[in-house]
């Protein structure tokens, strides 16, 4: 009898854990990374690839390794500026570091906007970025937005989770 009470206490325990280990899973899922031009040559650094935005057609070669990658931004909106509707990438204070370096020694440069591997927006660096917030322009129509911002905010819920 007392066996078989643990064998039950086992096998609930079991089961409980095994439910819990079971993730979330995203249908729209919205890695955001922000890629830093590469220009002229710089021997010894990471290599460089190619990305098209694909609206413009617009090539832009990028270091490999992301800038900020989603592990550093906080948060993301959907913002109105004077030129049209932008997107806003709140930092951490790391990656507010990472960008405020970037922007200071590759003044005139452009940081690419990637979402799952998809170039689909850049900006030039016209002059220090020192508060964390980036600001950059996308290539997808207005009404679309909304839901990509949606998009990359449970994305980035869902990252903090795990």
């Amino acid at each position: 009898m007392i066996y078989q009470f643990i064998r039950l206490i086992c096998v609930v325990f079991l089961l409980i854990f095994a439910t819990g280990c079971r993730g979330r899973t995203l249908e729209n899922t919205c890695v955001p990374r922000l890629l830093l031009e590469q220009r002229g040559l710089n021997y010894g650094a990471m290599s460089a690839v190619t990305v098209k935005l694909q609206k413009s057609n617009t090539l832009v070669e990028v270091y490999s390794e992301p800038l900020i990658d989603e592990f550093e931004i906080k948060n993301v909106e959907l913002v109105q500026v004077d030129k049209g509707f932008a997107l806003l990438f709140i930092l951490s204070d790391k990656g507010a570091r990472d960008l405020y370096r970037a922007s200071v020694t590759h003044m005139g440069s452009r940081v690419v906007l990637s979402i799952n591997s998809n170039v689909i927006g850049q900006r030039y660096i016209d002059g220090a970025i020192n508060d964390g917030k980036f600001y950059t322009f996308v290539e997808l129509p207005q009404d679309s937005l909304g839901q990509l911002v949606l998009d990359i905010k449970a994305t980035l819920a869902n990252i903090r989770i795990r």
